[in-house]
């Protein structure tokens, strides 16, 4: 079978010389309580200068010129799901998910080979080597009618686009094309260090009283991408009420949305939903939140911006390699950026468990480990519509005790 192509010739031609190559391995008053005052810019820091619970990855970058890290595209023309597999050298391959028709983004690595199967007969309808300069490969199964079609001929302008895109902003476009910008609210990161002061009027539960008042601190860790952390974000009771209302939900986590979901060793945790109205406590944390995140309450209700909250138990040994948090939908709707929240604190300094940004600082990458009720305030989005290849992070491993997080998630323009 020939390997399906979806490139000009010069690109074909790069693709075929690869394609047998194997894997080794600022803001002011938006709405009543919702104020913020940036606080003076600080340049020149490092993550760790930034913050006591934020440090690299490595010391240096990896240098491996054969395998880089990189983001791609892959587009089913086909009027049915395909499978996807990673050539790992056996006979089978490793099965890597479901392919709807339509659009789906993720990591890998150039060199990497993946085929592509028919769900319902198990043919094998596209084959790819992974090149870092091509950011799409479409899978038409080499259909006449599918070739002549007015929706390949629109991917290969798009692809243009994509390949003009690399080479201007060095980083892959991975939204669907056309794209407009994020109608939501972006906090600027011109510097790791970088501070935002919010006021919220929706304080902490202590436990038995409410708090008629909070002052955030967004500080930068990142710019590639745009991280933030916030400290003592919800309180010690709040981390726990979340944790009791979810110890009973919570079930083995699955890769991939809908019917394609599947469970797999690279996602070991257990993963469970809460929703904003179960509890008055709840509901005040929202509204939290949305100050956080310069959005209004309303913004925040799972009818218009935002998720139920997910929380994840991680024990011992337990982990979630690198991911995306966005996907494509098939419309002009992404998951735009993740408020992920510690509930517990760490047993040990070298109990593991924090959340890592690979690809940040060049390589270096950034994790984060910060105390029980801080926030991790982090964008799947830029600015001009496109989703972030750098936003693409992991739930390191947990070396000693248990982790509780909590995600919420928001979609720009909406759900």
């Amino acid at each position: 079978m020939s390997i399906a192509t979806c490139l000009p010739l010069l690109v074909i031609s790069l693709l075929q010389t690869i394609s047998h190559a194997r894997t080794d391995t600022m803001m002011a008053c938006q709405a009543p309580g919702q104020c913020s005052v940036d606080e003076p810019e600080t340049t020149h820091l490092s993550p760790p200068q930034a913050s006591p619970y934020a440090d690299y990855i490595l010391k240096q970058p990896r240098e491996n010129a054969r395998e880089r890290p990189m983001s791609a595209k892959f587009v089913n023309l086909l009027d049915e799901p395909v499978h996807q597999y990673w050539d790992d050298g056996s006979q089978e391959g490793k099965f890597q998910g479901g392919i709807m028709p339509g659009e789906t983004t993720h990591g890998t690595y150039s060199t990497h080979v993946f085929f592509f199967k028919r769900k319902s007969s198990g043919e094998e309808v596209a084959r790819y080597a992974m090149n870092y300069d091509i950011p799409m490969y479409i899978i038409h199964g080499n259909d006449p009618k599918i070739l002549n079609s007015e929706k390949y001929e629109a991917y290969q302008k798009e692809l243009q686009f994509l390949l003009k895109y690399r080479k201007e902003k060095g980083q892959p476009w991975l939204s669907i094309y056309p794209r407009d910008p994020p109608v939501l609210k972006i906090w600027e990161a011109l510097s790791v260090g970088q501070q935002h002061a919010v006021e919220s009027s929706w304080g902490h539960w202590d436990g038995s009283t409410f708090k008629d008042h909070f002052d955030a601190k967004l500080v930068a860790l990142a710019q590639k991408p745009k991280v933030f952390l916030i400290e003592n974000l919800i309180s010690e009771a709040e981390c726990e009420h979340i944790i009791d209302l979810a110890r009973s939900r919570v079930a083995k986590s699955v890769i991939g949305v809908s019917a394609e979901a599947f469970t797999d060793e690279t996602r070991t945790s257990r993963t469970g939903w809460i929703y904003r109205h179960e509890s008055p406590y709840m509901e005040r944390m929202f509204k939290r939140f949305a100050d956080v995140l310069g959005m209004t309450s309303e913004q925040l209700q799972t009818t218009r911006n935002a998720e139920p909250l997910q929380v994840v138990h991680y024990a011992t040994n337990q982990h979630y390699y690198n991911h995306f948090d966005f996907f494509a939908t098939g419309s002009n709707k992404y998951r735009f950026s993740t408020l992920l929240m510690y509930l517990n604190n760490a047993t040990s300094p070298k109990a593991g468990g924090g959340t890592g940004f690979p690809k940040a600082f060049g390589g270096k990458g950034l994790k984060v480990r910060p105390p029980r009720g801080s926030g991790l305030l982090f964008y799947s989005m830029l600015e001009d519509g496109n989703c972030d290849e750098y936003s693409e992070h992991t739930g390191l491993h947990v070396l000693e005790g248990e982790k509780w997080v909590a995600n919420l998630w928001i979609w720009d323009p909406n759900r």
